[in-house]
């Protein structure tokens, strides 16, 4: 439960970093010279500048949350690697991609579809450098196993 509960934390403040990181790279694309605490299209949902920001921050922790809870499926060792990356790639693109869209890009069909893409793309990079490290680790654990095997059998 402690486990979990420095997970929440953790995640939600490193969502919290990562928000702000992004409305920088905002402002200083879009902003002209100024800050921008949050994109119009967004701030036009609200009554006022603050219950935007305040409503960005609290989806960002979510964000930031989903990913530190849902990496607990890697923790599952009775399902493939391949399953596990499944389940998180789910878990992840069923709060990233909305919140992401409402937050920060354009409403349109087009803007979306290039967003999830690149989210899918990067995932599958990712996916395929851990498998990738993954076979090379077990390639080592075997030649570790097998020099002992050896070692053993040069003993008797």
């Amino acid at each position: 439960m402690k486990n979990l509960l420095s997970r929440v934390v953790g995640g939600f403040v490193i969502g919290l970093i990562i928000g702000q990181i992004v409305q920088l790279l905002i402002s200083l694309t879009l902003g002209q010279g100024e800050y921008m605490p949050v994109v119009d299209q967004f701030r036009s949902l609200f009554a006022s500048e603050m219950y935007a920001v305040m409503v960005q921050i609290l989806l960002t922790g979510i964000i930031g949350v989903t990913f530190a809870t849902s990496a607990l499926v890697f923790d599952i060792v009775k399902w493939s690697l391949l399953k596990q990356y499944i389940v998180h790639f789910c878990i992840t693109a069923l709060v990233w991609v909305p919140i992401v869209t409402l937050l920060w890009m354009p409403k349109t069909t087009k803007g979306t579809l290039i967003f999830f893409i690149s989210f899918l793309g990067t995932y599958v990079i990712t996916w395929i450098i851990q498998y990738v490290i993954s076979k090379n680790d077990i390639k080592q654990i075997n030649a570790a196993i097998q020099s002992r095997k050896f070692e053993g059998r040069s003993d008797e």
